[in-house]
């Protein structure tokens, strides 16, 4: 006879119910991923995620028309009452187990899936009853389970999903793999019993034994009733001996039919999840990937209206004056706060009433619209109120350009580009992104609201209908306001609370300012240095001329491989996509064989500066202003560093010639100095700090310079024994522990043998074991964790530490083991620049910061003053085991004041 293979209802099917065993479940993925995963906030997720995997994965695929999941109950159960020794076996459920089994109970009830649950039964057993009463009612079953136990409900209508193999049991398959159908199971497992439960069974009946037994006499009561017949000596002794707990074996596993179970038809019909329930739970829980999966709504609906009267814009100004707060959006042309032209206001001060206010649309036929003395006589006193709250997405663009119309935004308590950039630094911060990924709402793209036309460049939004425009600038508000909801808990829950209200909003107001006051800097000096820089390029390509042979192009990277691989026949390095690669650090190791590399590594440097500095500066000059006004970026660097474009000032060299050179042409304005204010090997300090080394704490403490030390400790040579190649391999040493730098990464940077640098490294650990525990410490956290912080709690996620791709875990690892230290460096400098936000004398002003350098304009007359002001704020900014050391100068430019 040929038997049916049992197959899984095709999707969607009508007529068909899936129950999990969720409780069975969440126990096998808690044991089964061996890499333990944690939430952002440290909460263990490992086997919340496999069940999540296994819940999406069913709802996706299978499309159920009816769910439901069963769960035991957490006490003890009426089995308990039948045998003492029922599990008794087995240890106390771990904390991070039952934590997780809350947590997937949680995730179950956002699915909106009914869940079976009763004192003192388990969930084999509600899940019985389930079974047979959805097939009084004319549903065809899928039990989802890998408990054997189950396997006595399948039948024809009914079978079994093997959750984690994708196998499907129904009586075929369990009568091939146990040797009996599912009528005769109950009876084959009280004879062979079960070891993880402490079912007794009887010895020396094993699988075969039983099924050929029942085969034989039918029944348990059948084996009994004919035990005379057993062949075999030694099992019709056990079983006569152990009839008691074969009896009682049988009472074990069968499925406690008399449940109370409300099998509501109806509410077993799926509709689907609580979008918003469930997309909060996971992005609390950092499941990414299951974010993504779960569906986007648009923008809250409500009233989105524009107003285009002084009327209109007082009745609104009424409202929030009465609500206390205030979402805005300042809609420009551009994002260069400095140069963009306003086109409108969004605003809202509760979600689905907002209100979009034009007052630079610029179309054929446009309407009457307010103008910025409207905006600035009705709302002005609003947005200079700080007991009026204020929300907004990156409100430091909005400050910039409020600021050029003489208007002042106090009162921010919430950036939600801010407080996503805290969540999690390198995930996308632009408001539509955050806005999917944090509160499921789908914004419109401003594309779809402005086409771009073939062979035109994109409209802006000015050139946009207001009619038009409404709806797409008002959704900003009320998007800020929903996300607002979502991500203050989860700061909290993060402790990101004072980090986001005490150092990132403030200093925001702090950067608006720096942005918008800019800094000097002399064309005609910029001049002067392009020309020099010109005749030194062209000297450079004539050497690189004579090296090669011939004439060729310098900017041609071709070219370049040709001559160094084909003609001067030095060694391929590294191979890239296109060829072999011709990098800096190629070029680098190439010099030692020949002249060219090191000829074109000085062009390439010199040619960059000018570029992107010499030539391009003075064509950023403000036109108004006469000044340059770079944007400055918090929501960029994963490690907490401030940046900066239109000009990067961030990449000014600070130690070369050239790089001061460039810095001469950042000059004071008149009456003025430039004042520098540097801290001094900032992140070694927090290092010796965050380490407690004694080794390197007594160098700080006591003032030695402590590339000197780590020389003296590394060679075992006196202070005044140390060379100058001692000092400056140690140097790069005691910075390189702070990256991560391998023994390979050291062998290049020192030129050395890798054995010599391997040996260095082991040295320098064997001296300040303080340091080499404290990097342990930090990647055990890390493993354990998947995140690392900083002094301050500023965190960031490293979930490839457990990367099978060996290059992304050491990545992971070197972020890891840096982040605590360059992002604490980085904090202690915002909060540096938080105090020092007013001015630290009448007049002066913050105009500047590059790594961990503050610059400022100061009244000539004022300069020692504010050269102590700026010297104690930034030497007490936070209290540390070693002293924070500043160096402060100035002088008529920025490089005579560094």
């Amino acid at each position: 006879m040929v038997t049916r293979k049992a197959e899984l209802p095709p999707p969607g099917a009508p007529d068909v119910l899936y129950i999990i065993d969720l409780s069975g479940y969440v126990f096998r993925a808690y044991h089964a991923i061996q890499t333990p995963l944690t939430s952002p906030t440290g909460e263990p997720t490992h086997a919340t995620y496999g069940t999540v995997s296994m819940l999406s994965k069913l709802v996706d695929e299978r499309k159920p028309a009816f769910l439901a999941v069963a769960m035991d109950s957490p006490g003890r159960t009426f089995r308990d009452d039948l045998d003492e020794r029922y599990k008794a076996h087995r240890p106390a459920p771990p904390p991070d187990l039952h934590v997780q089994m809350a947590r997937c109970k949680e995730i179950v009830e956002a699915y909106r899936i009914p869940i079976y649950i009763a004192e003192g039964l388990e969930a084999d057993d509600l899940l019985a009853v389930a079974v047979a009463r959805a097939k009084e009612r004319g549903l065809r079953v899928v039990i989802v389970s890998s408990d054997k136990d189950l396997m006595q409900l399948v039948d024809a209508d009914r079978v079994m999903l093997w959750d984690g193999r994708d196998k499907v049991y129904g009586p075929t398959e369990v009568e091939e793999k146990f040797g009996v159908p599912p009528a005769q199971l109950r009876d084959l497992l009280a004879l062979v019993g079960d070891t993880s439960d402490n079912v007794p069974g009887v010895p020396g009946v094993g699988l075969k034994t039983a099924a050929d037994l029942l085969k034989e006499f039918g029944t348990l009561d059948g084996v009994y009733a004919g035990l005379d017949r057993v062949k075999r000596q030694k099992i019709r002794d056990n079983l006569r001996e152990h009839e008691a707990d074969a009896r009682l074996s049988q009472k074990l596993v069968s499925l406690h039919m008399e449940a109370e179970v409300d099998f509501d038809f109806e509410a077993l019909r799926y509709g689907g999840a609580d979008v918003a329930r469930l997309r909060a739970l996971f992005t609390e829980l950092g499941f990414t990937r299951f974010i993504k999966a779960v569906p986007a709504s648009a923008p809250v609906g409500g009233k989105r209206r524009a107003i285009t009267t002084r009327d209109e814009l007082a009745a609104f100004a009424a409202e929030v004056q009465k609500a206390g707060r205030l979402a805005i959006e300042v809609h420009a042309t551009s994002r260069e706060a400095m140069r963009a032209h306003v086109c409108g206001l969004a605003l809202a001060h509760e979600r689905g009433q907002s209100v979009y206010v034009p007052i630079g649309h610029r179309y054929l036929g446009v309407p009457a619209q307010l103008v910025m003395a409207d905006i600035a006589a009705v709302l002005g006193p609003i947005l200079a109120d700080p007991a009026i709250v204020k929300l907004g997405h990156d409100l430091k663009f909005s400050d910039v350009l409020l600021r050029r119309h003489g208007l002042s935004l106090r009162g921010v308590t919430f950036d939600t580009m801010l407080a996503s950039y805290l969540l999690d630094a390198e995930a996308s911060h632009e408001l539509a992104d955050v806005a999917e990924r944090d509160a499921g709402v789908k914004m419109q793209p401003f594309e779809e609201l402005a086409p771009k036309k073939r062979g035109q460049a994109q409209r802006a939004l000015d050139d946009v209908e207001i009619e038009q425009a409404t709806g797409y600038a008002a959704a900003f508000p009320e998007v800020v306001l929903t996300l607002a909801e979502q991500q203050t808990p989860r700061l909290e829950a993060a402790h990101l609370g004072d980090l986001f209200t005490k150092i990132e909003l403030p200093l925001a107001s702090v950067l608006a300012q720096m942005e918008y006051t800019g800094v000097l800097v002399d064309p005609k000096a910029l001049a002067s240095l392009g020309e020099e820089m010109a005749k030194e390029l062209a000297v450079l390509e004539k050497r690189a001329h004579d090296a090669a042979g011939k004439e060729w192009n310098l900017a041609s990277p071709r070219q370049l491989e040709t001559i160094l691989f084909d003609e001067l026949k030095l060694r391929s390095l590294r191979k890239t996509k296109t060829g072999r690669s011709t990098d800096a650090d190629v070029l680098e190791q190439l010099s030692e064989d020949h002249p060219l590399p090191g000829i074109v590594l000085e062009h390439r440097a010199i040619a960059k500066l000018k570029g992107t500095y010499v030539d391009a500066l003075p064509k950023l000059v403000h036109p108004e202003t006469g000044r340059i006004h770079t944007r400055w970026s918090q929501a960029v660097a994963a490690t907490g560093r401030l940046s900066s474009q239109d000009p990067n000032l961030q990449n000014i060299p600070i130690r070369t010639e050239l790089g001061r050179h460039i810095r001469r042409a950042f000059v004071a304005p008149p009456g003025y100095v430039v004042l520098s204010a540097d801290y001094s090997q900032i992140e070694l300090r927090v290092l010796a700090h965050l380490s407690k080394d004694p080794v390197l704490v007594d160098a700080f403490r006591t003032g030695q310079d402590v590339h000197t030390r780590t020389a003296m400790e590394i060679f075992g040579v006196e202070a005044s024994e140390v060379t100058a190649e001692m000092r400056a391999r140690s140097k790069t040493i005691n910075f390189g522990v702070i990256y991560g730098m391998g023994e390979a990464a050291l062998a290049r940077r020192l030129d050395i043998p890798r054995a010599d640098a391997a040996r260095f490294i082991d040295a320098y650990f064997q001296r300040y074991r303080g340091v080499h525990e404290f990097m342990e410490r930090t990647m055990t956290e890390a493993r354990h964790t998947q995140v690392v912080q900083t002094m301050l709690g500023r965190r960031r996620m490293v979930p490839d530490v457990h990367s099978s791709d060996r290059g992304r875990r050491a990545y992971a690892e070197r972020i890891a083991q840096n982040t605590p230290i360059q992002g604490s460096s980085a904090d202690l400098l915002k909060l540096a620049m938080v105090r020092l936000g007013e001015p630290v004398v009448p007049g002066a002003r913050m105009v500047l910061t590059v790594h961990d350098e503050l610059t400022f304009e100061v009244p000539a007359d004022r300069v020692e003053e504010a050269k102590e002001k700026v010297r104690e704020v930034m030497e007490t900014v936070f209290p540390l085991d070693v002293p924070l050391v500043v160096n402060v100068g100035a002088g008529s430019t920025w490089a005579d004041a560094h």
